[in-house]
């Protein structure tokens, strides 16, 4: 049975569109949806979802990714990052999951990482 989303990653609270170019980085309490170029890094406590005709020149950092578009930064999630057929994504992934559709294209490095940071390291003193 799959995990309900939290409403922060469900509910799309701002969308930039195919006619827009945003420069500088983007700070988002809840998720973001992506038609037209960005310029800047994103940072999310949501998904961060790149639609086709989308570009980004900079860093993702959100609860999830789906990117249909170009990126030309690294990408770091919590949760999930997908890359569908019509992607390209010049960067590497920190993710806890992966998804590649065939046909995307992805140049980089991908790093698998736990959904929960891991604890602090204890040291003899504190034993």
């Amino acid at each position: 049975m799959p995990k309900k989303l939290s409403s922060k990653v469900r509910k799309i609270d701002s969308f930039i569109g195919t006619n827009s170019t945003l420069s500088g980085d983007i700070f988002s309490k809840s998720s973001l949806c992506v038609e037209g170029v960005v310029e800047g890094n994103i940072f999310a406590d949501g998904a961060v979802i790149v639609g086709k005709t989308a570009f980004i020149s900079g860093n993702i950092e959100a609860h999830n990714t789906a990117v249909s578009g170009k990126v030309k930064g690294n990408i770091i999630v919590r949760d999930y990052a997908r890359l569908t057929s019509t992607c390209i994504v010049d960067g590497d992934i920190h993710a806890a999951n992966f998804i590649a559709d065939e046909g995307s294209v992805f140049n980089g490095k991908c790093y698998m990482t736990s959904k929960d940071p891991a604890p602090a390291p204890t040291t003899d003193e504190e034993a």
